[in-house]
């Protein structure tokens, strides 16, 4: 059991959502059925539960009969594609300057994922690990990682280019891609990892994916304000907030997302003297003043925003909280 809820973006979800879509896939009963947020996919750097998202990988690539899921959509995913962390990444100089963002900013994107780079003599080795990953054996989500971090390779070494030795962190099964048939041999092992000519380190990066600072900036800014938090109750609030519009969070969501029973997660939460009820109510309350404050939504939208169906209980609600209803509150800042 971890000290923190594993936290990943949406933007990591979103690929695999479009792809089984296009396939015909009934997406949103799928994700409703494994509890995550339908809501959630319009805001690609919002922060859910690694747990619900890759339990949602394993069992809907079982029940489709896609057995090379992460494969097929690694495929078609580009790294610029993947939010904030993957611009950033494209805006570089060099491959060696793409992998140190990637190692620098990747614990900002997912806060159980950690790359590095390993270099000797003449081969240089792009390596990346989940962790703690319990018993959980899906290999989806490292096929997955492993294609985006052969494609940032790509943008320097070609399209056509093909690594020198592949290690992968979770078990081997089968593929149709035959070039994959080749190269995933070596099944046990704890990281996954690409040898590559240690010379690529030096190739310059594309033109086409160059930003000038200020965007940079801007996008960097983006990803460094919701940080995945390493304590528990607050990366448990952070993949709540996520929720939130699809109603009230109720307990046995929260257990599912920090997967754990239900005891052990309010045994967790008294020991920073809160019970459930009143995180979500100070999870309401907080995001209800942010929006106050920074937004143009209507009340009735932010009431919505918040999870209730009914306006007139979030203005009771928020009077409730602060003596005042929210159309005072706001006039009033």
């Amino acid at each position: 059991m971890t000290n923190y809820v594993p936290l990943l973006r949406v933007s990591a979800l979103i690929p695999f959502v479009d792809f089984l879509h296009k396939l015909g896939t009934p997406t949103e009963k799928l994700l409703r059925q494994y509890k995550l947020p339908i809501f959630a996919l319009d805001e690609p750097n919002f922060l859910i539960s690694r747990h619900q998202v890759f339990d949602f990988l394993k069992k809907t690539a079982y029940q489709e009969g896609i057995e090379n899921l992460g494969i097929l959509v690694g495929e078609k995913t580009p790294v610029e594609s993947m939010g904030i962390l993957g611009k950033l990444a494209c805006q570089s100089l060099t491959l060696y300057d793409a992998i140190f963002k990637a190692i620098h900013l990747g614990n900002l994107f997912n806060s159980a994922e950690h790359f590095w780079l390993l270099e000797d003599k003449e081969t240089a080795y792009f390596c990346q690990e989940f962790t703690n990953l319990g018993s959980f054996d899906s290999s989806h989500p490292s096929h997955f990682s492993l294609l985006l971090m052969m494609d940032l390779i790509r943008k320097v070494a070609g399209k056509t280019w093909y690594p020198q030795q592949i290690t992968l962190q979770t078990p081997f099964s089968s593929f149709t891609d035959h070039y994959l048939q080749e190269v995933f041999i070596n099944k046990d092992v704890t990281i996954t990892s690409i040898a590559f000519p240690r010379s690529f380190l030096a190739l310059p990066f594309p033109h086409e994916f160059n930003l000038c600072e200020d965007q940079k900036h801007q996008e960097y800014e983006k990803l460094s304000q919701s940080i995945p938090s390493s304590q528990f109750t607050n990366s448990l609030t952070q993949a709540i907030k996520s929720h939130l519009k699809e109603g009230y969070p109720s307990i046995n969501l929260a257990s599912e997302i920090a997967k754990m029973p239900i005891r052990s997660l309010q045994r967790k939460l008294a020991k920073d003297g809160l019970t459930y009820s009143q995180l979500v109510t100070r999870i309401r309350y907080e995001k209800a003043v942010y929006l106050l404050q920074n937004s143009p939504l209507k009340i009735i939208d932010i009431a919505y925003e918040l999870g209730y169906e009914d306006p007139a209980h979030f203005t009771r609600a928020f009077k409730r909280w602060t003596g005042t209803n929210p159309h005072n509150f706001r006039y009033h800042q």
